[in-house]
């Protein structure tokens, strides 16, 4: 049987990271979900996910500082990030790219299209 791919969520919002914990692992994925920057670097002390998917609008830190963070520290550059925000496609993509994040997800496209995007992101990154 082939293992889980690991996912790590952080968010600041407890009702959207329960929601975005739920359809992620409903796709077969093992998901660690963190709504604070501590649990966040903690949870990165002992497990590593094979994906980070992060909100870039939160109130102890913006993700595209994490992104920035974890690309040029040594043991976490090579984990593919994802940022994920309620900001049109378009510009999502550019600061995405600005901050050398893997890939983007609007919110706007609702859960199950995050999803599908995640599955397709991870064959296209990872797999």
């Amino acid at each position: 049987m082939q293992e889980k791919r690991k996912i790590l969520l952080i968010d600041d919002s407890e009702i959207t990271l329960a929601m975005e914990k739920a359809v992620l692992e409903a796709r077969g994925y093992e998901v660690i979900a963190t709504s604070t920057l501590m649990e966040f670097e903690k949870t990165l002390q002992t497990w590593k996910p094979d994906l980070i998917l992060t909100d870039i609008h939160m109130p102890e830190a913006k993700g595209t500082d994490i992104c920035r963070t974890l690309k040029n520290e040594y043991g976490t550059q090579d984990i593919p990030i994802i940022l994920f925000s309620s900001l049109p496609d378009d510009e999502l993509a550019n600061l995405a790219e600005q901050v050398g994040a893997d890939g983007s997800l609007s919110k706007g496209n609702g859960l199950e299209a995050m999803g599908e995007k995640i599955d397709e992101l991870v064959q296209s990154i990872i797999w």
